[in-house]
C-alpha cells in the first residue's frame, strides 16, 4: 500500500510540476521609463514637455500612435489617470507609468509584456 502511495503522489507531483512548467510567468511589476516604455513599444519618444509630477511623450509605430508617461509617485499617477480617462481610449499603468492609445488589441498585447493592468476610459469621448 505504501509503494502505491508513493507512486501516486509522485505522479502527482511530476504532473503539477509539469502545468507550473507550461504557464509563464507574468511579468515583473515595476516602475518604467517613458524611454524604456519606447523600446518596448518599438518607437521614438518625442517629449511633450516635464512637469514637477510627470514626464510624457508621444510616439507612434507604422500602426498605432501611443502615449507614453512616467511619474513621480503612484499618487500622481492616479490623479492624472481619474482625469485622463474622461477622455477615451485605452490605458495600461503600473508602478508609476502609464500608457494609452485607441488600438485594444496593442494594449493587451504591451499588457502581456509589461504587466500593469488594462483600463478602458469613457468610450463615449473616444474620437
Amino acid at each position: 500500500m505504501a509503494r502505491v502511495l508513493s507512486v501516486v503522489l509522485v505522479a502527482l507531483c511530476w504532473g503539477l510540476a509539469a502545468c507550473a512548467r507550461e504557464a509563464p510567468p507574468p511579468p515583473p511589476d515595476r516602475a518604467y521609463t517613458v524611454e524604456e516604455l519606447a523600446e518596448k513599444v518599438g518607437c521614438t519618444p518625442e517629449f511633450q514637455g516635464k512637469t514637477s509630477d510627470f514626464r510624457q511623450a508621444a510616439c507612434a509605430t507604422d500602426a498605432t500612435r501611443y502615449m507614453l508617461l512616467d511619474f513621480t509617485t503612484d499618487e500622481k499617477k492616479q490623479a492624472w489617470l481619474d482625469t485622463a480617462r474622461l477622455y477615451g481610449a485605452t490605458y495600461l499603468v503600473g508602478d508609476r507609468w502609464a500608457l494609452t492609445s485607441l488600438e485594444v488589441a496593442d494594449m493587451e498585447r504591451l499588457h502581456s509584456e509589461l504587466g500593469g493592468s488594462l483600463l478602458e476610459g469613457d468610450p463615449t469621448m473616444q474620437h
